[in-house]
């Protein structure tokens, strides 16, 4: 009976103790990783152009690491990609591997020579360019060779890139807004020794006054003035050229051209109004060493960029009447030339001219007269004639002197 009441009294006792034991609160760990209750872990995203060009090879994320919980613009229930990698589209056969990050967008080249790799981490973006070649890549720096800052991001909402052509390709980089300035870039990448090298430029952007619907489908362009900065030793910030470019209004670049102001590189362009529809006008009127090409086109914008001429003419002559190369000197087709020029600028808006390694913007294109001062300021120049009978004095007048 004794052991009875003994082994009662034992139970009892070992069943206070497990209560004490379980009202105790539990001691501090690492904080739990685990989601809220009906979230998930969202994988990498690829975005952008998987496929090459030319159909070849194929860009793919492989993996999944686990979310890392840190301060940046992903949350802890987003999980980055292993690794990126392009392989040939037909056999699978893995060409190139990079990192992985929680995002990623690649975007080909025209001809598909080149991929443009964006890499958005936590608190950093990178981007690449991969040559298929080879497959050699190269890192985008800033022009001054550093690395873009941390917590720097790619832009939403717009392109952060776009190839203006095989081996040129433009960068946005930074959101915009507080804290993070939106710049601009343009590089020129290119294989040496077997090696993919890069140039970068810092870009100024300007978006030009006016209204006009160069492709004619009722909705209004944007008209973009681009300056591209040169950094250097010896030029800080001097300006290596300018580009004239037009986006659609959701902001998709579609046309541009570059102007410089070195002799070879000066061009002229223009926004005119014909039979009530806008046009751009490109004018070269080029003279080198007394030898003349004047020329211009006319022409609209396709939906896919492409210039539509409406009219196109040009002129050539020269000067060099001394001379055993000396071909023509037409004094009422130079002058008809000129004059179905000044009909189209009469009403039209400077868009960009370097036009005598000046650069101008903005004003009617009625005042354009860069060609003219040829004619206009020479001293023979007789304000009571035609423009034709004056060139025709002058021919007349220079060739005499060359030629007694």
């Amino acid at each position: 009976m004794r052991k009875l009441l003994f082994g009662l009294v034992l139970i009892l006792l070992l069943a206070g103790c497990g209560q004490t034991e379980m009202e105790q609160p539990p001691e501090e760990g690492p904080p739990s990783l685990a989601l809220p209750e009906g979230a998930s872990i969202t994988s990498a995203s690829l975005s952008g152009e998987a496929l090459s060009p030319d159909g070849r090879f194929m860009a793919v994320e492989r993996g999944r690491s686990e979310p890392v919980p840190e301060k940046g613009v992903y949350p802890a229930r987003v999980s980055p990609a292993d690794t990126v990698q392009i392989t040939d589209a037909e056999t699978g056969e893995v060409l190139w591997e990079g990192e992985g990050a929680y995002e990623q967008s690649i975007l080909w080249s025209p001809e598909g020579g080149f991929a443009a790799l964006a890499r958005t981490a936590r608190t950093w973006c990178s981007i690449t360019v991969i040559e298929t070649e080879n497959w050699t890549s190269w890192d985008f720096v800033l022009p001054d060779g550093s690395p873009i800052p941390e917590y720097t991001f790619l832009p939403d909402g717009e392109p952060w890139a776009v190839w203006q052509s095989e081996g040129s390709l433009d960068l946005t980089i930074g959101r915009g807004g507080d804290g993070e300035e939106k710049k601009y870039y343009t590089c020129a990448v290119a294989v040496h020794d077997g090696t993919l090298k890069g140039n970068v430029w810092e870009e100024r952007h300007e978006t030009l006054p006016g209204s006009y619907d160069f492709d004619h489908d009722g909705e209004p362009e944007i008209v973009e003035l681009v300056t591209v900065l040169v950094i250097g030793d010896e030029a800080q910030n001097a300006v290596g050229w300018y580009e004239l470019r037009v986006r659609t209004g959701d902001n998709r670049l579609y046309w541009s051209r570059s102007c410089h102001t070195a002799h070879v590189g000066w061009g002229s362009y223009f926004a005119c109004r014909v039979d009530g529809e806008d046009y751009l006008l490109r004018y070269e009127p080029a003279m080198f060493q007394g030898f003349a090409t004047y020329a211009y086109q006319l022409f609209s914008l396709s939906g896919a960029g492409e210039e539509e001429v409406l009219r196109e003419a040009g002129v050539e002559f020269d000067i060099n009447f001394d001379s055993p190369m000396h071909d023509s000197f037409d004094p009422e087709a130079i002058a008809a030339f000129l004059e179905e020029v000044y009909s189209l600028l009469e009403d039209s808006e400077l868009l960009l001219t370097t036009e005598g390694g000046n650069f101008r913007s903005g004003g009617p294109g009625s005042d354009f007269k860069d060609d003219l001062a040829h004619w206009t300021d020479n001293e023979l120049y007789d304000k009571n004639k035609s423009l034709e009978e004056n060139i025709r004095d002058m021919g007349a007048y220079w060739e005499e002197g060359m030629t007694a």
